[in-house]
């Protein structure tokens, strides 16, 4: 059969953009296939994430078919944090995720590059566009009417930056100093975004939003 590998990690001194001390770039060496994760647009084999480890982290998933039929995506192996935490695929274009700590996913694919039908995460749930999301340290994040609005009740935010699934940067507001803040001019459509939300305490959070 054909296999080809990636890895995603979570790593103290990694963060969410590129690492060289980190990430690697995908040869493509495989004559059939290539899989990788994507983080600012580059294909990798090997990335680093960064901790503390959020629950709301999204990790798009791409590949390269050289050949049209059917594959199989699946966890090789794990460890760490891990070895008890839930990993979900979610497919774009069926719709569907599945938890791969309980089973493999299996897919049929036409020849071609396909950059953003799958993406990695740690949650099943996901948000409708008026849904609220709580975390640990008292952020809330909604999307509603086309506006963003972020809330912290305990830390001031200092900077926000938004990513597509893609892992381009399409938002970045620096030096925001409020526990509140809105976002109303946001040029996106329908899609899933990932914010990144510094904190004046040095932490940081990743959270999931889908715009309308």
């Amino acid at each position: 059969g054909i296999l080809k590998q990636a890895l995603v990690g979570y790593v103290q001194g990694a963060t969410n953009t590129i690492d060289v001390n980190y990430d690697a770039v995908t040869m493509g060496a495989n004559a059939y296939i290539d899989f990788y994760s994507i983080s600012e647009s580059k294909k990798l084999t090997i990335q680093g994430r960064a901790l503390p480890f959020d629950t709301g982290d999204l990790v798009p998933l791409g590949y390269k078919a050289l050949i049209e039929g059917d594959f199989t995506i699946a966890i090789d192996h794990a460890d760490g944090f891990f070895d008890t935490q839930a990993v979900y695929l979610e497919d774009k274009t069926t719709g569907k995720i599945t938890d791969l700590r309980k089973e493999n996913y299996t897919f049929k694919t036409a020849i071609g590059t396909f950059t953003d039908r799958f993406v990695l995460r740690y949650t099943s749930k996901t948000l409708g566009t008026d849904d609220f999301e709580n975390i640990s340290d008292g952020i809330l994040v909604s999307v509603k009417n086309k506006i963003v609005r972020i809330s912290s009740s305990k830390e001031t935010i200092n900077d926000v930056i938004i990513y597509n699934v893609l892992g381009q940067e399409i938002f970045n507001k620096k030096k925001i100093n409020s526990t509140e803040f809105q976002i109303s001019n946001l040029q996106t459509g329908n899609q899933v975004l990932l914010l990144k939300i510094n904190l004046q305490n040095g932490h940081s959070t990743s959270k999931k939003i889908i715009t309308d």
